[in-house]
C-alpha cells in the first residue's frame, strides 16, 4: 500500500519546526524520548494523533499543517476547486414568459419553442434534490400574481417530470391560450388555483375540467437577482 505523499513529507515538516534544536532538546520540549523523535525524522514511524497535536502545540504551528502540509485556508481552496470540477448540466432557458393578467389572453406557452440560452446547474445539486436534468426547464416570471414570493423577471426552474400534484406546491399551468404560475390546493372536488395577492383571481377547477389544464411542471427553485 502506498503511503500518502503528505505523510511521507512529515519528517521534513518536523525538521523545519525543530529549527536549531538538537534531538535531545526537542524531545525534552515535547516530553518524548529521543528514540521516538529519531524514528519520526527518519520516516520509520509516524506520530499518533495525540502526539501530532502535542508537537503542533509545542511548536506553535497548526495541527492541519503539521499533518498534511496544508494550511486551513488551503483546504478551503482545494474543496472549492473540487466543487468546480463537479459535472455541469445546462438547463434550457425559454424566452416565452409567464403572462401578466392583462397579457394572458394574447400569450401562449409553446413547448416546441427553441431555448434562447442555457442555465448551468451542478450535478451534485441535482443529485441532492433528486432531480433529472433532462426534465428541467427554466422560465422567466412576469408580473406580480405570485408576488412577493415570485417577482417580475425571477427565473423559475421547473421540473416537468410527470407525477402526482403535491398540495400547496407552485406549478406552471397551461389553460387554452393562457399560461400561469399558481399554487395548487387539493380539495375533495378538484383543485383551487391560488395567487399570492388580492389582485389574483382564485380559480376553482372541478375534476371533470382537469382535461382542459396542462400541468407543465412544478417550481423547484426561484432564481432572483439581488440588484
Amino acid at each position: 500500500m502506498k503511503t500518502n505523499k503528505s505523510v511521507q513529507n512529515f519528517k521534513q515538516r518536523l525538521a523545519e519546526v525543530m529549527q536549531d534544536n538538537s534531538i535531545a532538546s526537542f524531545a525534552k520540549k515535547c516530553d518524548m524520548s529521543e528514540t521516538v523523535i529519531r524514528d519520526y525524522l527518519s520516516g520509520k514511524t509516524y506520530p499518533s494523533l495525540n502526539r501530532l497535536a502535542l508537537i503542533a502545540e509545542k511548536c506553535g504551528v497548526t495541527y492541519t499543517w503539521l499533518a498534511s502540509g496544508y494550511h486551513p485556508q488551503d483546504i478551503d481552496l482545494i474543496e472549492d476547486s473540487q466543487n468546480y470540477n463537479d459535472p455541469i448540466h445546462r438547463i434550457p432557458v425559454y424566452s416565452k414568459q409567464c403572462p401578466t393578467l392583462e397579457e394572458a389572453s394574447t400569450q401562449k406557452y409553446v413547448r416546441g419553442t427553441p431555448p434562447v440560452m442555457n442555465y448551468p446547474v451542478l450535478n451534485g445539486w441535482l443529485d441532492y434534490r433528486g432531480l433529472n436534468a433532462n426534465q428541467l426547464i427554466l422560465y422567466w416570471a412576469k408580473g406580480n400574481m405570485m408576488s412577493p414570493e415570485i417577482k417580475n423577471n425571477n427565473g423559475l426552474l421547473i421540473d416537468t417530470t410527470p407525477k402526482d400534484i403535491v398540495d400547496g406546491s407552485i406549478y406552471l399551468i397551461e389553460y387554452l391560450d393562457i399560461t400561469m404560475i399558481r399554487r395548487i390546493r387539493l380539495t375533495l372536488d378538484g383543485w383551487i388555483l391560488l395567487g399570492n395577492n388580492s389582485d389574483c383571481e382564485t380559480i376553482t377547477v372541478n375534476r371533470e375540467d382537469f382535461k382542459n389544464y396542462h400541468i407543465v411542471g412544478n417550481v423547484v427553485q426561484i432564481i432572483k437577482d439581488l440588484y
